[in-house]
């Protein structure tokens, strides 16, 4: 059985949702060409391909903040110090009580990315492997 890194999970989740996306629009007729035009056809894969990457991408980093929060012992308080502006509907991930997919609207994926920024070199200080 091969193995696969959470990278190459994610990604391949995000392919299979992307493939049912494309099956669906072609046995539905949905996107047909001939229904709403080839321009909109278009943009509509074009999305639906955006939107799969953006899964992939959001679920992977609240993952690797996940993983090195947990490895560095630090909780949600922990990671709210570190981005302290947050707007009022915003929040971090929380290591304690890590959701199976990234909350889409809840946890951005700018506070994700700086989340790593900090965490990043903290866990080089201390020999923790990387996220893979």
């Amino acid at each position: 059985m091969i193995k696969l890194t959470h990278k190459q999970r994610w990604a391949a989740v995000s392919v299979v949702l992307y493939l049912v996306f494309v099956i669906a629009a072609i046995t539905t007729g949905f996107l047909d060409p001939s229904k709403i035009g080839l321009q909109w056809t278009i943009f509509w894969y074009f999305t639906g391909a955006g939107l799969a990457y953006y899964f992939y991408f959001k679920n992977y980093s609240y993952r690797e903040v996940i993983y090195y929060a947990q490895k560095l012992g630090l909780h949600k308080t922990d990671l709210l110090e570190m981005a302290p502006d947050l707007k009022h509907n915003q929040d971090v991930p929380d290591p304690d009580h890590p959701s199976f997919l990234s909350p889409f609207a809840q946890v951005p994926i700018t506070v994700v990315n700086a989340l790593t920024d900090q965490l990043l070199p903290q866990a080089d200080e201390q020999h923790i492997p990387r996220y893979k």
